[in-house]
Parts: C-alpha cells; sequence; structure tokens
C-alpha cells in the first residue's frame, strides 16, 4: 500500500521521501492500522509529542482509526489535559461514526481551552446528528461566548433556530447576532433574510463600524454589502482608512472590493493600483489569481 503521509509519520516509520504518491485503496486501512500499531508497541513513542504529530497526521490523511488505534495503544501518552490530543482523537472518533467517544473527548479538550471554538463546533456536529438539538444549541451558545464571530458556528445555529423558527429563521438570527454585537451572524442572517432590500446587508453592518469594528474579515463582508447596494464610492475609502491602521497588508479580497468599486465609478488608474496589491498578497489561491485577471483584463478593456 502506498500512502501520502505527511512528514513526522514518514520519518516516525524511517521511510525516505517518495518521489511520487499513489492513490490510497480504503479496503486497505484495517491492514494498516493492524501493522501501525504493531509497529508502534515494538519500537514505542520517545513523548507524547511525537505520538501527537502522528495522529495529527494519521487524522489529515483520513484514517481517524489508525490514530484512535494508537491511543488506545499508548493511553499513557494521551492525558485528559492534553488539548491537542483530545481534539485530534474527539475528530477521529467522529469521522470513524464513534459518536460517544467523540463527544467524550470533545468535552475534555473543551474543558481545557475553554476559549477556543474547534470543540464547540464539532460538539455542534456531533449532538445535531444524534438529534439531540436542545444541547447543540447550548453548546452552539456557548462557542459562540467563546468566538462571537465564528461563521461555521452561525451556520449552526441557523440551522438549529430553522427547525424552530421556520421561514422566519433570517429574523431570528438577525435578533441573536445583534444581542451579540456580532457581524459574522449579522452577514449570514442578511442571506437569509427575504427583504427583497438591496441595503438590508449594509443597514445590518454598518451599526458595527460606527461603533468601530475593524476587523478585515468584517470588512470583507461590508464592502461586499456595499456592493451589492451600488455604494461604491465608499468602499475604496473604508480601503484606504483599512490600510492606514493595518500592521499588516490587507486580505486580498479588500483590495479586490476596491478595484471592483473604482472600475464601476470609471477609474481605471486607482483600480490598477488596488490589484497590484491583491497580486502582492501571499498564498493567493487559484480562484483569487483567476479573479484578478480577470478584473485586470476588465481594467484594459474599460476607457482610459
Amino acid at each position: 500500500m502506498s500512502l501520502a503521509m505527511g512528514p513526522k509519520l514518514r520519518a516516525y516509520l524511517a521511510l525516505p521521501e517518495p518521489e511520487t504518491f499513489r492513490e490510497r485503496d480504503p479496503a486497505t486501512d484495517s491492514e494498516f492500522t493492524e501493522w501501525l500499531v504493531g509497529f508502534a508497541r515494538a519500537k514505542g513513542f520517545e513523548d507524547d509529542d511525537t505520538l501527537g504529530d502522528v495522529i495529527d497526521e494519521l487524522v489529515a490523511m483520513d484514517l481517524p482509526r489508525a490514530a484512535l488505534g494508537l491511543a488506545a495503544a499508548f493511553p499513557q501518552l494521551v492525558g485528559e489535559r492534553d488539548f491537542r490530543a483530545q481534539l485530534s482523537l474527539g475528530v477521529a472518533a467522529m469521522l470513524a461514526g464513534d459518536e460517544e467517544e467523540a463527544e467524550a473527548r470533545l468535552v475534555l479538550a473543551q474543558r481545557v481551552l475553554p476559549d477556543e471554538p474547534a470543540p464547540y463546533v464539532n460538539l455542534v456536529q456531533v449532538l445535531a446528528r444524534q438529534e439531540r438539538f436542545d444541547e447543540a444549541l447550548v453548546w452552539c451558545n456557548a462557542g459562540l461566548d467563546a468566538d462571537r464571530n465564528n461563521k461555521r458556528l452561525w451556520e449552526y445555529m441557523a440551522r438549529l433556530l430553522e427547525r424552530q423558527h421556520g421561514s422566519y429563521v433570517g429574523d431570528e438570527l438577525t435578533r441573536v447576532a445583534e444581542k451579540r454585537d456580532a457581524w459574522a451572524g449579522l452577514a449570514f442572517a442578511a442571506k437569509l433574510t427575504a427583504s427583497g432590500d438591496r441595503y438590508h446587508a449594509v443597514h445590518l453592518l454598518e451599526r458595527l463600524y460606527f461603533q468601530g469594528e475593524r476587523e478585515p474579515e468584517f470588512l470583507i463582508e461590508l464592502t461586499a454589502a456595499l456592493g451589492v447596494a451600488g455604494e461604491y464610492e465608499r468602499i475604496p475609502t473604508i480601503v484606504w482608512q483599512a490600510e492606514r491602521l493595518a500592521q499588516k497588508g490587507l486580505p486580498w479580497q479588500l483590495q479586490v472590493h476596491a478595484a471592483q468599486a473604482q472600475l464601476a465609478l470609471g477609474h481605471v488608474s486607482e483600480a490598477r493600483v488596488h490589484l497590484e496589491k491583491a497580486k502582492q498578497v501571499p498564498h493567493l489561491t487559484r480562484e483569487a489569481r483567476e479573479m484578478l485577471a480577470e478584473l485586470e483584463k476588465e481594467a484594459d478593456e474599460s476607457p482610459q
């Protein structure tokens, strides 16, 4: 069997870096798990960090049963206060369909670091799968107490509230998000509210802007809403002010929104400046590069 292993697992198994990888045959997963646990029992682990590294990579490789097998073989290296191990094993148990173990480990992880959102996100999933919706809502609210603008938790909140409020879920989600001053919740609620008002999202979000909210992810949502509303002239100013406050470069999406606004206003040279800044952002995705290329083409075709 050939597996696209991570560097920590390859180092533990003392394997050389392969030149190519072949697709894994899922039928061999149980064989690999049995072999790996046997190998580990013979070799052992130097410390819990090494075991944690290997477990993390096994989960990333979609080999959750191998991760759980190693944890079961070396329980003395998996402490209840080890956040990383408990979170990874909780996710592994979710992937393996063992919801009872997933819940137990995710609760342990949450107790260690209650401000970290990942245990809440996964716990809500586990509970919702079991149709324990009231408990899922409790954990969702607790997660938003820890991270009020967690987008995944707002998505789950919307699903849970929809069971109670049906087609009025957008209005209820708006109420809950306004109570928390949570821009992520308001942005998601705006998409669910059938108001027919193109300014609706702007009205929900700009109050937080006037209150001093300047998180880049929030500004992406706000400038997108302004674009939908046709308020193009406001977008470059918001981006310019954000640049003055930023200690590092802005997200490429903000520069793109500014460029789109400038093109809509007929300011081609100003649009090019924003596109050049967006191109300098490290680690652009393929989709981002394609969007920038399309906007550059639009700028080339626009009247100068």
